[in-house]
């Protein structure tokens, strides 16, 4: 019988199967929120907007979408 082995030691890429967190980095990974930047601070503590980074949906048009209920208001069969 023989030990366990780690899974670090069990191939060479088992190591790159697992999520990259900040702590298997020394300094050089920041994760973030995903969230971006949308402006700048001003050096008197506000924040200005940048109309050029702010995010813009497009929606499709709707104008003949009917909407249909998802849960029929009586069962038919069964009980």
């Amino acid at each position: 019988m023989q030990p366990t082995t780690s899974f670090f030691a069990r191939s060479t890429t088992g190591i790159r199967r697992l999520k990259l967190t900040t702590k298997m980095v020394n300094g050089g990974y920041y994760k973030g929120t995903g969230s971006g930047t949308m402006g700048s601070h001003t050096k008197y503590g506000g924040f200005k907007i940048d109309w050029e980074k702010v995010r813009t949906y497009k929606c499709p048009d709707l104008s003949g979408f009917e909407v249909g209920s998802t849960v029929e208001a009586r069962r038919s069969g069964g009980e």
